[in-house]
């Protein structure tokens, strides 16, 4: 079993999901997802040409106390974690509209008990119980 993330398979996933589902409100989140970056990017430039140096400043300390946060709760990026490693895995159901289902997978990485969030697909894309629920037996099925 193995999860691969890369940018390009989750736009091609979003693309999936939401624009060939044919509704309007699913092809609208997809819109949202793409202009969501050129609009922070735009944010960005603006401010900084108008000089609001400290409205940057407060996203940026804020996005770093963020990160930081969640690094000393344990949470890591690793690109590949043996099964051998992992201790426990957790789900989480998401709430429709709200959060995504998710996984969290506890390990260690050298002595050190370290955690690794796996978001699912959106609840409201055609297969995001499936996926869902199959990882959920997957894991069970080793034991998790």
């Amino acid at each position: 079993m193995y999860f691969e993330e890369s940018f390009w398979g989750y736009i091609k996933s979003l693309y999936r999901d939401y624009w060939q589902r044919g509704t309007w409100w699913s092809s609208s989140a997809l819109v949202g997802y793409l202009f969501a970056f050129p609009i922070g990017i735009w944010w960005v430039v603006s401010a900084v040409r108008g000089g609001s140096f400290l409205h940057i400043a407060v996203v940026g300390g804020l996005i770093l106390v963020l990160w930081a946060v969640n690094y000393a709760c344990g949470f890591r990026s690793p690109d590949r974690i043996r099964l051998a490693t992992i201790e426990q895995v957790s789900t989480t159901d998401g709430m429709k509209g709200l959060t995504r289902s998710r996984l969290v997978i506890r390990y260690t990485d050298g002595g050190t008990t370290c955690k690794r969030r796996v978001n699912l697909p959106s609840l409201y894309t055609s297969g995001g119980v499936t996926v869902y629920e199959r990882a959920q037996e997957a894991f069970a099925e080793r034991g998790f």
